[in-house]
């Protein structure tokens, strides 16, 4: 189901004041302690395979990723925001179109909770980040051919303990060129932040 920017501000309001500490350091396994665990952060685990998903107090789902579906320590959160599909790959430009349309409105929402983006823009900005901390970025080349990541913004949050948030809208594979029928897919995703990332975003995301 798709989220609204209003029902996306809401999200954000819930993960303002989290301890993101606890998160990365992940939950106990499941049962009674991943249930109290989740109940700190007015979550309710749903699924618990490969991944950890859960509903949030505001009917939300977010989910927490671990490497190679173990429970700790968490690499990520996020939360899939809004989505697109063509109905045949004709359409797929005007599914791109939407994306480019929406994209200002739920940048804004973000905004209105976490401030403005350290950095934003789309697929062919001159100025498109080459990397950031220890988290991939496609190489310009897979970039400019798959117009992947179609649209980007990165916030660092104020928490003590650091966090980066990113607001992505990534099309699959032949959206760009025709050869598939067009999907692009919107997620929000928060990660920890090493020094690494933050030596390197006060250094370059800020200009």
């Amino acid at each position: 189901m798709k989220r609204t920017p209003q029902e996306l501000i809401t999200e954000l309001r819930g993960l303002a004041d989290i301890h993101w500490d606890t998160i990365w350091n992940g939950p106990p396994l499941p049962g009674q302690g991943l249930d109290m665990w989740c109940a700190r952060f007015g979550w309710t685990p749903t699924q618990f395979e490969y991944v950890l998903n859960v509903r949030t107090d505001t009917g939300g789902t977010m989910t927490l990723h671990a490497q190679g579906g173990s429970w700790a320590p968490v690499q990520s959160l996020s939360h899939w925001v809004w989505g697109a599909l063509a109905d045949n790959a004709e359409g797929n430009p005007q599914v791109l179109a939407e994306a480019d349309r929406i994209w200002p409105l739920y940048v804004t929402a973000v905004c209105s909770v976490l401030g403005e983006p350290a950095w934003e823009g789309a697929w062919n900005s001159a100025s498109f980040p080459d990397e950031l901390g220890e988290y991939a970025i496609p190489s310009e080349e897979e970039r400019l051919e798959d117009k992947s990541p179609y649209r980007i913004a990165y916030w660092e949050l104020a928490a003590p303990d650091g966090a980066l948030a990113s607001l992505t809208i990534t099309p699959a594979i032949g959206t760009a060129d025709g050869s598939g029928i067009g999907v692009v897919n919107m997620k929000l995703r928060v990660y920890p932040r090493p020094q690494k990332a933050l030596d390197w975003s006060l250094a370059r995301l800020s200009v």
